[in-house]
């Protein structure tokens, strides 16, 4: 994957290059920070509306059952107090539905600034990083959906695990105290239910650190579904054509079945998990009940102190304590994803023990520093190879010397080398072998910033009007300079014919102009401002004649006091200029 760079990161030299560690960028831990005291508040009002759930259930059970009573034993009379339970009931049940609205409103806006969080510190770490080490982490990751997935995903943990499992185990220690407070039970009696709550608890628990490899292979087989169908669907027209599509798509369906059985084997997993948490209140409901009836039987001093109102209302307690807990279980692979996409991002942003050839990149190319001379510039080629990791060809021994002033010419086969070269050239590749220099120092020492252009093969047209794509390469550009590189590159009376000018819409990738426009626009964005070094893969492809070589001439003029390289097929009276001519190389690993 090539793209057109218009600027390169300024890495400070005394900041710890990120090849020399393998230390975690980040950790689940870190998710806390950013909003920490929005999470506590959360927390409290998520403990405040399961605490109100279950004592409404409990308080409306005790208060039915004690006006019931009341009325069975003094019918008639006054003696029972309904107004107080009453205004309880009521009181919870708003302080449930302030809880909830609450809870929503605070973690969602938690959430949200987490995840903004997440996805400036990832990408700005990516960022910060050489473009060999970033051109590397995106090919690692099957491009930008596995980083935006990955840090999407991790908001499960406090989502998830942390706040569903605080809430739950306050919510049953307070429930398992008002059981022994309420009921006079034997001590075995108590300790059954309070193991039968405790294994409520723990199965989950279990359950979510078994998960944490189930969670791992089913990110695995998703990806590899998802990338075993991309390449059919890039040419899904010709294999439909060709009639290849269901051979071709074999793979994909494979994986698809067998994700599908990886799915429902954790579907039934999940199902069971929550049967059995509810049949462990279930048993303690039972342990309870069947106290409660041996005490009643006994002619114990136990016996008369059972409080019928409150042994419906631990009922009704263990009942309803499920609807916090039950979750626990459905959501057992949760933590797994959270460290599943943890290690994975740390693996993007840390990528030299999966990519072992980074290792051989000199420090000097990564801590850049020097500053580059501003008269007169030359560079020297000397036995470079490069490739790109896992190709069979690319650019070998090349040794050539270029002149600010004098364009360079690289021609040669296809998969001689020529756009792997410029690649190395601009920093997206490591050089395997040979030393590229300027002005006798090394060529990736100096602090290049946008003073490196290059035009790769594939463009960066956004979807955004023609003036918003062309000041990517120089914000602060007027009208007067935007149109005056739009001359240079033989689209001013193309935009004179355009009734909305400069805010006219290029569509995504370019889609509204033609693949020659939309590599001249690419063009005039560099040429907005004077570089040093210019590097043009095909610059005229698509291109007439007459607007080729029009082109040809705007930019070696722009160009005429910088280094200027250029890959091209054409052949035509291009004036005086060095020629490099690849010869086709296969490299042997």
């Amino acid at each position: 994957m090539t793209k057109q760079v218009l600027a390169k990161s300024d890495t400070s030299s005394n900041q710890q290059s990120p090849l020399t560690t393998n230390a975690p960028v980040f950790r689940l831990r870190d998710m806390f920070k950013p909003s920490f005291d929005l999470w506590v508040i959360s927390w409290i009002l998520g403990l405040v509306t399961a605490l109100s759930m279950i004592a409404l259930l409990m308080i409306s059970g005790w208060f039915i059952t004690g006006a019931a009573l009341a009325g069975m034993i003094a019918v008639g009379s006054h003696s029972f107090n309904y107004m107080l339970p009453a205004g309880i009931i009521r009181m919870l049940a708003m302080a449930r539905t302030a809880g909830r609205y609450g809870e929503l409103m605070v973690s969602h806006n938690a959430v949200f600034d987490l995840l903004k969080t997440l996805r400036l510190r990832f990408f700005n770490r990516l960022a910060a990083l050489p473009l060999v080490q970033q051109r590397n982490t995106l090919h690692a990751s099957q491009y930008m959906h596995r980083l935006v997935s990955d840090i999407d995903k991790l908001d499960e943990f406090i989502l998830r695990v942390i706040s569903p499992w605080l809430i739950g185990s306050v919510s049953m220690l307070l429930l398992a105290a008002f059981i022994g407070w309420a009921l006079p039970l034997s001590s075995i009696s108590k300790i059954v239910i309070y193991l039968l709550l405790l294994s409520a608890l723990l199965l989950p628990f279990i359950a979510s650190l078994k998960g944490i490899q189930s969670a791992k292979h089913l990110s695995q087989v998703a990806e590899s579904r998802r990338q075993k169908l991309l390449a059919p669907l890039a040419i899904i027209t010709q294999l439909l054509l060709w009639q290849q599509w269901q051979t071709q798509t074999k793979d994909y369906t494979e994986q698809d079945d067998k994700l599908q059985a990886l799915e429902w084997k954790a579907q039934k997993h999940r199902s069971s998990y929550m049967l059995l948490i509810q049949w462990f209140c279930y048993a303690a409901v039972l342990v309870v009940l069947f106290s409660i009836y041996q005490l009643t039987n006994s002619s114990t001093a136990l016996a008369t102190d059972i409080n019928v109102p409150l042994a419906l209302a631990v009922t009704l307690g263990l009942l309803g304590i499920q609807e916090i807990i039950v979750p626990l279980g459905q959501h057992y692979l949760a933590m797994g994803n959270s460290i599943s996409a943890k290690d994975r991002l740390n693996a993007l942003l840390n990528p030299t023990a999966n990519q072992p050839e980074l290792n051989n990149i000199a420090a000097t190319d990564i801590e850049k520093g020097l500053t580059l001379p501003t008269g007169p510039i030359h560079a020297e080629l000397c036995n470079v190879s490069a490739k790109i990791p896992g190709a069979l060809v690319g650019a070998k021994e090349v040794s050539v010397s270029i002149q600010s002033g004098m364009p360079l010419i690289i021609k040669g086969p296809s998969g001689c080398g020529k756009s792997t070269l410029l690649q190395a050239l601009s920093g997206e590749l490591p050089v395997q072998a040979g030393e590229i220099t300027l002005n006798e120092q090394n060529w990736f020492a100096y602090d290049w910033q946008d003073q490196l252009g290059y035009l790769g093969q594939q463009l960066d047209i956004f979807d955004q009007t023609l003036a918003a794509n062309l000041r990517l390469g120089k914000p602060d550009a007027t009208e007067e300079e935007l149109l005056s590189a739009l001359d240079k590159v033989g689209l001013l009376p193309w935009l004179q014919a355009q009734p909305q000018g400069l805010q006219t819409a290029l569509g995504e990738y370019g889609a509204a102009i033609s693949g020659g426009q939309a590599r001249r626009v690419a063009l005039a964005r560099l040429l907005l401002k004077p570089r040093k070094v210019l590097l043009l893969d095909e610059p005229f492809a698509g291109l007439d004649t007459e607007t080729r070589e029009r082109v040809w001439n705007s930019v070696r003029e722009h160009q005429k006091q910088g280094l200027l390289i250029i890959v091209s097929h054409h052949e035509w009276d291009m004036g005086e200029c060095e020629v490099l001519t690849l010869k086709e190389n296969v490299f042997i690993d």
